[in-house]
């Protein structure tokens, strides 16, 4: 007998080879080269059929071989041995292929034309065999206890037939629409066997969830068993990660979160359950792919919980295969490889059958998945697939599992509560970070506790478990807790108490506590009870306020600026103090969550120098602009105020306008533009704006000569510029030009006076009849009130008759000038 070497990839026709890419084994893997197995070659008269037999996935189409695996040759029928020849039997190698080498198979001989049943013997340790599986419709409809075995095609000296090959029929087929169920992806099945499941309390647990069309409106009871869970942990050192599928994983209208969110708090429960709030339904089965994506995920899990409501009619992803109606055994294999893969990290895997799709016969896929043990009732922890009739019973049974190692024991969770937060309010909280030391003790005879002091871990649940040991007597134990408190936090009380507690196997009734001391408390746990406590903290809250200068455009940190500029902080609080001096750039801390605090100064001046700005600039880094005093809160860790003086010293430059309305006018001193001109030795500097805006009050200048002007309303008459130096002493003002010193502080005031309103003369009273005055001699004599001619006045008033007009009245104008007209 000769042996040849065969390359694992088979060569098949071009629609097959698209819908089965060979698997390549552990040491392809390693090379990163094809695998290349031996298998025997035929000698005269000789047939060698080959089986490839895989067990973990390693790569979307790819498995690893396993050896150690014994299958046999059986004939045709219900023989329950295999034939009695050393050549019906073969074990697999490290390639994963297990080869027969039949003999008289020319013709004439025993075995020519033969067809052999190819059945499974045994596993290697740590698997077992499915010598059953299910296939049928995806719907659940028609299934069929299909037996784990495959038709030799007849036998033919010379021949090799390998179960990767399309041609001749053997295991391999594309499981598409139409093709036989018993469709394999031509690798022999394993299941490896389930890990144990850990008796502790706390589980880093991975949910796959089933979103095929097979579920409608049932996607809501799925999510609120799913939700169930998470809240079932609230109070366990537990973190959950969630995946969906329906024909490929993450479904299309769900997601996959492979990272572990801690739900030892109600608050990081509920940030789990938003995950998936939005998921909807999708079409076709795809175990495969589920697990699959579990087993690449980077987090390690305890737990894998696969629920689902059917059948797998889909597998691979690259490309998408299977019929997407059918189970076929290749849909089954697929998921096979993937669960072990899952299994393979030291993950347990549970899966869980929801509804009527689900019967005895679909029992036997979700046992190759999981392991060989069904739930019939019991102790849930030894149990690996479980049938159940809804979503909640499903979400009952998994919080059983889960929680099943929390009995005798009191967990601790430490929360933080958010520095902002006043009195007993603890919205936001969140689980604290590591190196929290919390004890445990009793003084109950008989009763012990271990560990009796442990620290929180760093994985993000803040909780710590104890376990009781109850000495053999079925009593309550009092126990009693205490934290260590860590500098620059509070204990936050709840209804006064040092800490909250509820049963966790009495759907979360709250717990007597008694408060122990400063941070501690005392709580009774009842035989084989699970009790769970929070403890919450608050950050202490702090403010530190630092200033800035900035003097003549030139910004100075605290200490830097110019002599004799100063300020004194003060700050209120904690606790409601009253305002206290405190250093600039020293944090006040000690204050409780977000306590007000009131930010103010005194400053004081060298002569001549003005503040014109005191504002609050900046908070928390953020720019803002605040007049003092100014109020906030205290933060966490500190809240950063920063305080800006601005001053200007000598030489400055103020302009002033004062109006004065005393003959009726209406302007106002903003009303006009001022203006000081510099010369060439100010390098031509110009101030100027309305009176009272930052353009002219205060403004660092040049020494040197400046004109003064101004340009505004008309009626009014200037009584021209008076200047002042810092100490109110006059200074010249020529020509309407000033001279600035080195060391002054001048005022410039000009001063506007309304100009008066010219009167009006009433017009003359109509006559009485009969008491007509005689005209003056001449009739062109002087009128006594108006000094004008009666010639005059008559001419006038022809005048207006012929124009239409009514009566023309002469008045005195007074000119600026004081000249009458």
């Amino acid at each position: 007998m000769h042996r040849r070497r065969s390359f694992a990839q088979v060569g098949r026709s071009a629609a097959a080879g698209a819908a089965a890419l060979v698997l390549v084994g552990l040491a392809a893997l390693a090379t990163g080269t094809a695998a290349v197995a031996e298998v025997p070659e035929p000698g005269e008269g000789e047939a060698v059929v080959t089986v490839r037999v895989g067990g973990d996935r390693v790569g979307t189409r790819e498995v690893a071989p396993l050896p150690g695996v014994v299958l046999g040759l059986y004939t045709e029928g219900a023989t329950p041995e295999p034939v009695d020849q050393p050549w019906a039997l073969c074990t697999s190698d490290a390639d994963g292929d297990c080869s027969f080498v039949v003999p008289a198979t020319g013709p004439g001989g025993a075995n020519a034309g033969a067809r052999f049943l190819v059945r499974q013997l045994s596993a290697p340790a740590g698997w077992y065999t499915n010598p059953t599986l299910r296939t049928g419709a995806g719907s659940g409809s028609g299934s069929v206890a299909r037996p784990y075995e495959f038709l030799t095609p007849p036998l033919e000296a010379g021949q090799t037939y390998s179960s990767l090959a399309a041609e001749p029929p053997f295991m391999f087929g594309s499981a598409g629409s139409g093709r036989p169920e018993t469709d394999s992806e031509g690798v022999w099945q394993q299941s490896r066997t389930n890990p144990e499941f850990a008796a502790q309390c706390g589980v880093d647990v991975a949910l796959v969830l089933d979103l095929s069309a097979s579920l409608g409106s049932q996607v809501t009871n799925l999510k609120a068993a799913t939700d169930s869970i998470a809240d079932a942990l609230v109070g366990t050192p537990s973190r959950m990660a969630v995946f969906s599928f329906d024909g490929t994983s993450p479904a299309t209208n769900g997601g996959n979160a492979p990272t572990l969110v801690p739900v030892s708090t109600q608050g990081g429960a509920d940030a789990f359950k938003a995950q998936y709030a939005g998921w909807a339904t999708g079409s076709g089965t795809n175990w495969d792919q589920a697990l699959w994506a579990v087993a690449q995920a980077a987090p390690d899990y305890q737990v894998v919980v696969l629920l689902t409501d059917g059948n797998p009619t889909r597998f691979s992803a690259d490309p998408l295969l299977g019929s997407g109606g059918t189970t076929h055994f290749r849909d089954v294999e697929n998921g096979i490889y993937s669960a072990d893969a899952v299994k393979a990290r030291g993950s347990r895997l549970l899966a869980l059958g929801v509804g009527s799709g689900i019967d005895d016969v679909t029992r036997l896929n979700l046992r190759a998945l999981s392991g060989e043990t069904f739930y019939e009732g019991g102790d849930p922890r030894s149990a690996d697939y479980f049938d159940l009739a809804d979503f909640e019973s499903a979400g009952s049974a998994l919080r059983d599992v889960l929680l099943s190692g929390c009995a005798s024991r009191l967990t601790v969770t430490k929360e933080l509560v958010p520095a902002e937060n006043l009195g007993e309010d603890v919205t936001g909280a969140v689980p604290a970070g590591p190196g929290w030391e919390i004890s445990a003790g009793t003084t109950t005879a008989g009763v012990t506790v271990t560990p009796p002091t442990q620290t929180t871990p760093d994985d993000g649940t803040g909780s710590v478990v104890f376990d009781v040991d109850y000495g053999g007597q079925p009593q309550t134990a009092t126990l009693t807790v205490a934290e260590t408190q860590q500098d620059g936090y509070d204990l936050v009380t709840a209804a006064g108490a040092n800490a909250v507690c509820v049963d966790k196997l009495a759907q979360d009734a709250p717990v007597a506590v008694e408060s122990s001391g400063a941070t501690g408390f005392t709580v009774d746990l009842p035989p084989s009870g699970f009790v769970s406590c929070t403890i919450r903290n608050r950050p202490q809250s702090a403010v530190v306020v630092d200033k800035t200068w900035v003097v003549r455009g030139e910004t100075f940190a605290e200490g830097e600026q110019p002599e004799g500029l100063e300020a004194a902080l003060t700050l209120t609080g904690p606790d409601g103090a009253g305002p206290s001096a405190q250093p600039w750039g020293a944090e006040r801390g000690g204050y409780a969550g977000a306590q007000e605090v009131v930010v103010d100064e005194t400053t004081t001046l060298p002569a001549g120098c003005v503040l014109t700005g005191a504002r609050v600039t900046s908070v928390d880094g953020e720019t803002v602009d605040e007049a003092l005093p100014f109020t906030t809160t205290a933060g966490s860790p500190t809240r950063e105020v920063e305080v800006t003086n601005e001053v200007v010293c000598p030489p400055m430059l103020t302009l002033v306008k004062e109006v004065v309305n005393d003959d009726g006018g209406t302007a106002a001193p903003a009303d006009w533009t001022l203006t000081a001109s510099g010369s060439a030795e100010t390098g031509d500097l110009v101030v100027t704006g309305a009176s009272g805006s930052d353009d002219v009050t205060a403004v660092p200048v040049e020494e040197g000569t400046y004109a003064l002007a101004e340009d505004g309303p008309a009626g009014y008459t200037t009584l021209g510029w008076e200047c002042v130096d810092g100490e109110g002493a006059a200074l010249a003002v020529e020509d309407e030009v000033v001279v600035v010193g080195p060391d002054d502080a001048v005022t410039c005031t000009v001063t506007n006076d309304d100009d008066p309103v010219p009167p009006t003369t009433p017009a003359p009273e109509p006559s009485e009849p009969g008491a007509t005055a005689a005209p003056a001699p001449g009739g062109g004599g002087p009128l006594a009130t108006t000094g004008a001619s009666v010639a005059l006045l008559t001419a006038l008033a022809g005048l207006a008759v012929a124009v239409g007009t009514g009566t023309v009245v002469l008045v005195r104008r007074r000119r600026s000038a004081g000249v009458e007209g």
